[in-house]
């Protein structure tokens, strides 16, 4: 067990020096969000894919299926789908936006600098939820293998996070997420084929659970199903980290490739994790699904092994903490604090940047102490993104003409009705309020710009007849 402690610690090690590395090449804020399209096709693939399977689509899939049976892991197959359709349809948009850097900028050409500064706000709370969400995770990782208490390994895990991410920006988030996609490529279906060879087999291993396993509908309803594909599918769409990531590629025509692989990648990665956790219900290796992951690397693993699935463990979760901590902190100061003081210098934008950096873990941290469950935060986190910015986004890459006032409206429209029916409606046929408020955020928002266009084509025919 030293051995393998040791070679999580070592993993660990790599990634601080990574940054550190990284950081003493960093000079300005430009150096820290990687501006000016400087990556290939295959680092935005590895990026891309490292960053979105995280806590919640590794472990946290693999403890709902150890729970409830294969209706998550097909509800996250609306992430995958969605991602496919971003490279195929949206990707090609970036191209309009050269320059720009976050999602807030893309934002702000479109509809105006208020909108930026309430992206930057929106993409800070919904990004530090998440990293809270990682956070927790990791908390529960380092327990069950390594025996730390939950808060203390929060604070392990967070702590390398902050040190590689503030120190390097987004470079060293890109280099550590080609190294943790390398972990997960190898942790993962060594786990899966070890523990289904354990098990006497694929076939046996899934004759072993309880009928209702195979059904996707176990645990839950039809209405709420599909609530939660829809979530999956537009909760992270275009979400901070990842549309970063897409306008730092060299051409969008790669972009828009690395993209559709990422998706296509994530569906057998779902799968994987999905059995990873039927094989630790059927190995009957612990009685708590959240511990169904890592209590399965401690039980089928030898030796060397345990320590390289360990180190890949700890990668998955870190690496969407890093582009999502990454992504918070550039929001904020490139699209409200800098939006809001336009004389602020390159380097005093950099030190803004490393200091929200080091706050939003912190608020990581008192967001993992504070809330249990993985799902719960990240649907928590979704609510301050999809229901409010992703229609607006999407449109403007589709390259839409719009409005401030039209932005305002729809994002108005997408929180009140997401909470109203969360929060005081108490989710009627089990649909989330995710979905409810990009319903009416769409809608609100076609017919305001639909008004807005209306307006403008008469104004310019009124102008022609003078």
């Amino acid at each position: 067990m030293l051995f393998d402690t040791g070679m999580v610690i070592a993993y660990l090690a790599v990634l601080a020096g990574i940054g550190i590395y990284i950081g003493r090449r960093v000079k300005d804020a430009d150096g820290f969000t990687a501006a000016g399209g400087r990556y290939g096709t295959l680092t935005i693939f590895a990026s891309l894919s490292a960053s979105y399977i995280g806590g919640g689509y590794s472990s946290g899939n693999a403890a709902e299926a150890f729970t409830n049976g294969i209706g998550m892991t097909l509800a996250l197959f609306g992430f995958s789908i969605s991602t496919i359709l971003i490279g195929k349809f949206l990707v090609p948009g970036v191209e309009r936006f050269k320059g720009a850097a976050t999602v807030g900028s893309i934002i702000g050409m479109t509809y105006g600098h208020a909108a930026q500064v309430l992206t930057g706000i929106f993409s800070f709370i919904c990004c530090a939820g998440v990293v809270g969400a990682q956070m927790g995770a990791i908390g529960m990782v380092f327990n069950v293998l390594l025996g730390i208490e939950p808060r203390i390994g929060i604070l392990i895990g967070c702590g390398i996070v902050i040190l590689y991410s503030t120190t390097g920006g987004l470079q060293s988030v890109i280099i550590a997420d080609i190294v943790q996609f390398v972990m997960l490529v190898a942790g993962m279906p060594l786990l899966l084929l070890l523990s289904i060879r354990q098990a006497g087999g694929l076939g046996t291993m899934l004759g072993s659970l309880p009928s209702g396993y195979l059904n996707p509908f176990n645990g839950t309803t039809p209405a709420g199903f599909f609530s939660m594909f829809i979530t999956m599918m537009f909760g992270e769409a275009l979400a901070p980290p990842y549309t970063q990531r897409l306008l730092i590629g060299r051409n969008p025509r790669g972009t828009a490739r690395a993209t559709v692989l990422s998706g296509l990648f994530s569906m057998p990665v779902f799968i994987l994790t999905g059995l990873i956790g039927m094989s630790a219900f059927s190995l009957n290796v612990t009685n708590d699904g959240a511990t169904a992951m890592p209590a399965l690397v401690k039980s089928v693993l030898p030796t060397g092994m345990r320590g390289l699935v360990m180190a890949s463990m700890v990668s998955i979760i870190l690496s969407a903490a890093d582009g999502f901590l990454n992504g918070a902190s550039v929001g904020l100061v490139c699209d409200t604090i800098k939006v809001v003081r336009p004389s602020i210098s390159k380097r005093s934008e950099l030190w803004w940047l490393r200091v929200i950096n080091l706050l939003t873990g912190a608020a990581a941290v008192l967001v993992a102490f504070i809330l249990p469950g993985i799902f719960n935060i990240l649907v928590l986190a979704y609510s301050f993104w999809s229901p409010l910015i992703l229609v607006p986004l999407a449109a403007a890459l589709l390259g839409v003409k719009s409005n401030g006032a039209s932005f305002r409206r729809a994002l108005e429209a997408g929180l009140v009705s997401s909470m109203l029916w969360n929060h005081v409606m108490h989710k009627p046929w089990g649909i989330d309020g995710n979905v409810v408020g990009i319903f009416c955020n769409l809608v609100v928002f076609v017919i305001c710009t639909r008004s807005f266009n209306k307006y403008r084509e008469q104004r310019l025919l009124l102008c022609d007849r003078i």
